[in-house]
């Protein structure tokens, strides 16, 4: 497989169309494939007379506060039909949230003045202290933004005028887009403003898609975005720290980048994704790519039929990226280049509730007699030791001794009672 930690991985991004650049650039070179559905356009407010008024009389202000460059680009952009300057006005201090607004905010010559760490109310309003007690602040934002920051200003003794610089509005495409790229598969969706949630939503709803988004962890940019997320009842599953762009890519990389890649004397396993299933069903070429592997021409093995992969695929649907290590497990031999894919084996589910859980394998024909079978049943059996299994079940047939063989060299013991055409064979460390 792509040393890339996100290879294979297909991640849902819902940025503006004209932000997702760097966005998708970073995820592309750890690996990823990334599924742009633009679910914002920058749009203008209602009426733009409540920000030209106060574009007009800065003088009344003591701060002005920029929370996205969106922001800024806008009452720049409108200020300069007055031959006003906002980052130039006398007496005006400057606080933007969050180093990339920071950065947009220099280029547009802006002084900053402060820089919360994160872009929460708490935050902002620690780092203003009492510099903003009985002054006078412009909040210049989108349409339909939360109260949060104005309201804990406010209770600090702040005076907070509250203008509308721009509105986020749903793309009339965003609906059949999602409808689309959920047919095909996704791993994670990114969310970047709690606009970014609610207009997903509705694209879901126009889509007539479930929502949220059976076994896809959604991942945000920081606690604010996380609350809408909880509020619409799709809980993050990873929150980017620090709350930017650079650190949403941190946690979209700790969430799916392979959590174990487990190695014997001469093979290397790696576990099955919902990428790689899709794949091995429907393109077995690029699955072979993906994994950097010499593909048998018996692929998929023995009892490992596409009966088998869909049922992986569908539990992996289903569990998300928890799934991940408890069903299939590629068995590649190294050595050669590219290496040779020789057999899978895995698990049907983790543990239940008592701790069992049931293990299988095929190899494919021309690797057989050589001993990996025993070195993949043996690894994925110390996995599951090792990851609490209490009872560790397998089941083959008194027609194949090759597999009743590898069953008792990795420590299985035939049940008692087990019959003929279903023989089982346990590992118990329940006692």
């Amino acid at each position: 497989m792509s040393a890339l930690p996100l290879a294979g991985r297909r991640v849902l991004v819902t940025r503006a169309l004209h932000q997702a650049g760097r966005f998708s650039r970073e995820l592309h070179a750890l690996g990823a494939t990334t599924v742009e559905v633009p679910v914002i356009e920058i749009g203008q407010p209602e009426s733009y007379e409540p920000l030209d008024d106060a574009l007009k009389h800065l003088d009344r202000y003591d701060w002005l506060i920029l929370t996205s460059s969106n922001t800024i680009e806008r009452i720049c952009n409108r200020a300069s039909r007055f031959a006003v300057s906002p980052a130039n006005a006398e007496g005006l201090k400057i606080a933007a949230i969050g180093e990339a607004t920071a950065e947009t905010a220099k280029r547009y010559g802006f002084r900053v003045a402060v820089i919360p760490e994160v872009y929460v109310a708490e935050s902002l309003v620690s780092a203003l202290g009492e510099q903003v007690r009985g002054k006078h602040i412009l909040l210049p934002r989108a349409a339909v933004a939360r109260d949060v920051i104005p309201d804990a200003l406010r209770a600090v003794g702040a005076e907070v005028d509250v203008v509308e610089a721009y509105r986020n509005v749903l793309p009339d495409a965003a609906p059949e887009q999602l409808r689309l790229a959920l047919g095909k598969g996704i791993d994670a969706a990114t969310f970047t403003s709690s606009s970014s949630v609610t207009h997903l939503a509705e694209a879901a709803r126009m889509a007539e898609v479930a929502w949220p988004f059976a076994g896809v962890p959604a991942v945000s940019i920081g606690p604010i975005t996380s609350q809408t997320l909880r509020e619409l009842g799709w809980p993050p599953a990873a929150e980017a720290n620090p709350s930017d762009i650079s650190g949403l890519i941190a946690a979209v990389a700790r969430l799916l980048a392979p959590s174990e890649v487990i190695r014997t004397s001469r093979l290397r396993l790696m576990p099955s994704t919902q990428q790689t299933l899709r794949l091995e069903l429907d393109d077995p070429a690029a699955f072979a790519d993906l994994l950097g592997v010499r593909l048998p021409q018996d692929w998929p093995p023995g009892e490992y039929d596409r009966g088998a992969i869909q049922f992986f695929l569908e539990k992996m649907l289903k569990g998300g990226p928890e799934a991940v290590g408890w069903y299939g497990w590629y068995a590649i031999l190294e050595g050669s280049e590219p290496a040779a894919l020789v057999g899978c084996g895995g698990y049907l589910g983790a543990p239940d509730e008592a701790g069992c859980v049931e293990i299988g394998y095929s190899i494919c024909e021309q690797w057989r007699g050589q001993g990996l079978a025993k070195e993949l049943v043996q690894a994925l059996v110390d996995r599951a030791l090792a990851l609490g299994a209490k009872k560790i079940v397998a089941h083959t047939t008194e027609a194949n001794p090759a597999s009743i063989a590898v069953l008792l060299g990795c420590g299985f013991q035939q049940a008692i009672g087990s019959q003929s055409e279903q023989l089982q064979f346990e590992i118990n460390r329940s006692s």
